[in-house]
């Protein structure tokens, strides 16, 4: 009643396939892949050191140039404190020219006041001795 079941051996199955060998094109194919994904890499690895470079000199470019900007703002701001020197130097006469200008604006209305009544004076001397 029992039967006994035969499994197949590798050795026995006809359609097994062997190992493959180093000279099969699956390998070959592997091996273009890598190279080509190293080649990529070494480019990319490349590309982004070059950037850096360039990077960092550009940094160098802005940092002169803001130093340059800095030594300019400096000289400026010298500038700057001399003209508030000056200014201060000069701000007492420039309160007398103002008073100045301020009395002979009020002369202005006084001569203006005593020609009105100079004219008056005459229209009035006249009036008299028609």
């Amino acid at each position: 009643p029992f039967s006994t079941i035969h499994y197949p051996l590798m050795a026995d199955n006809k359609e097994a396939k062997t190992a493959p060998t180093p000279a099969q094109p699956e390998t070959q194919e592997t091996r273009d892949v890598f190279r080509k994904m190293s080649e990529y890499l070494n480019g990319e690895i490349s590309a982004s050191t070059h950037e850096y470079q360039l990077l960092g000199k550009l940094n160098l470019i802005v940092a002169n140039k803001y130093k340059g900007m800095q030594e300019k703002a400096s000289k400026l701001n010298s500038f700057l404190r001399g003209l508030d020197e000056k200014y201060a130097k000069l701000e007492p006469y420039l309160k007398q020219v103002n008073q100045l200008h301020d009395n002979v604006a009020k002369m202005e209305q006084v001569v203006v006041q005593l020609d009105e009544y100079t004219k008056n004076l005459e229209d009035q001397f006249k009036a008299v001795y028609k």
